[in-house]
């Protein structure tokens, strides 16, 4: 189920990029079949879990596939729900375009039902007593959550990208002109949208891994794969290159080793206020910054000032502990 809901969520992300870079004139398509194929995965385990069940005399839907996996049909059930409705609305309203196919009712209803669909693994984990302690059992627990942090980032994709890169900037003249304030108002928002686009990852890699350090003690590697496989696909999405989806790939890999450097100690870091204090801002603030360090190395430097630069990383360090004030200090998974 876990690779299933990955593998969805992949198809989501390469039919994004075939639009992106292509004319799309036909429904048959390979991003439309590694998409539905996925769904389809899904929808065949569910089943032949179901069918399992009743064999064994099992033949209410709730027991049968237990309680991670019963919420997973009924994710089914929203998905189709947001599909015909969204059928129904292209048919008298059409296509939706720019944000509005991000902030459209009938696709949040479809997110939610892929939500629940690709979340079981984690309920099932969670299920265990007791939970899993290996980094091998806790993997279908870490690839659904990346899965789902992909997700998170398909609605959220447009601000992503952080824009650092020098050839991305705007100039600013010293001297007024004809277009110096056009000029200001754009440096101005493009600085706003950067900076949010950090806080917001930090955010949502954060509240993601938060999740997981809250309910099972992580073996070491397990934040290295969450956010190499939580942030690849759109990195790869919405890379103008190879060197600007490599940049959030070391950066993940970078952050998910500084965050699993804190699982090796022992006991676990949240029994510590101290601690996991500082796993809350470390890991975000290296993310940022080596983000931003490849930037200046290999992508011919960047247009941010250093006092932007410095506190658009403190910023992502600070708003991610904000948010573990929300995750309580002395949570002892079973």
């Amino acid at each position: 189920m876990a690779i299933a809901g990955y593998w969805t969520i992949a198809g989501l992300y390469t039919d994004a990029g075939w639009h992106i870079r292509h004319d799309v004139d036909t429904f048959f398509t390979w991003s439309h079949a590694l998409l539905y194929s996925g769904l389809l995965l899904l929808l065949c385990l569910i089943g032949a879990k179901y069918l399992s069940a009743r064999r064994r005399g099992e033949t209410r839907l709730q027991t049968a596939l237990g309680p991670a996996y019963y919420w997973s049909a009924i994710g089914v059930l929203i998905f189709l729900v947001g599909g015909i409705a969204d059928m129904i609305n292209h048919l008298f309203l059409g296509f939706e375009a720019g944000f509005d196919a991000l902030l459209s009712p009938t696709h949040q209803i479809i997110g939610a039902g892929v939500l629940l669909i690709i979340s079981g693994p984690i309920r099932s984990a969670i299920a265990q007593t007791p939970r899993p302690a290996t980094l091998a059992a806790q993997l279908p627990a870490v690839i659904s959550a990346a899965a789902i942090l992909e997700l998170m980032h398909w609605g959220t994709q447009v601000f992503f990208r952080i824009d650092a890169a020098r050839s991305l900037g705007v100039t600013v003249p010293h001297e007024l002109g004809t277009n110096t304030i056009t000029l200001m108002t754009i440096h101005f928002y493009q600085q706003g949208g950067s900076l949010i686009a950090v806080i917001l990852q930090s955010l949502l890699m954060m509240g993601t891994a938060f999740y997981l350090v809250r309910n099972f003690r992580l073996r070491p590697g397990a934040l290295t794969i969450l956010f190499a496989l939580g942030n690849g696909l759109i990195a790869v999405t919405h890379s103008l290159g190879w060197l600007d989806a490599a940049s959030v790939l070391a950066a993940s890999a970078t952050a998910g080793i500084a965050g699993d450097l804190f699982l090796l100690r022992d006991p676990p870091f949240m029994s510590s206020r101290l601690r996991f204090g500082s796993f809350a801002f470390a890991v975000p603030v290296v993310y940022s910054s080596v983000l931003l360090l490849f930037v200046v190395a290999f992508m011919g430097g960047t247009w941010w000032d250093p006092l932007f630069a410095a506190g658009s990383v403190f910023y992502a360090g600070l708003f991610s502990v904000l948010l573990s004030f929300l995750v309580s200090w002395t949570n002892d998974p079973r």
